[in-house]
């Protein structure tokens, strides 16, 4: 599948994902730590976030365990 075609998740999705809260996502996207698209304006945002883009983010948090 393509990224055109894959569904994109939304914040609830991510932070489910994670275990976190959705405000912890919301914090991510706008310090620029995971990346989203905003399909809502800038007075009412609305992220949607590629699944790549969150395994990328992922990644980038592992930790060797030390």
């Amino acid at each position: 599948m393509s990224q055109s075609q894959e569904k994109m998740l939304t914040v609830k999705q991510v932070a489910d994902r994670m275990s976190v809260d959705e405000r912890t996502v919301r914090a991510w996207i706008q310090k620029g730590e995971l990346k989203a698209v905003n399909i809502g304006g800038r007075l009412r945002p609305e992220y949607r976030i590629r699944p790549d883009d969150l395994e990328e983010f992922i990644k980038g948090r592992e930790t060797d365990g030390n």
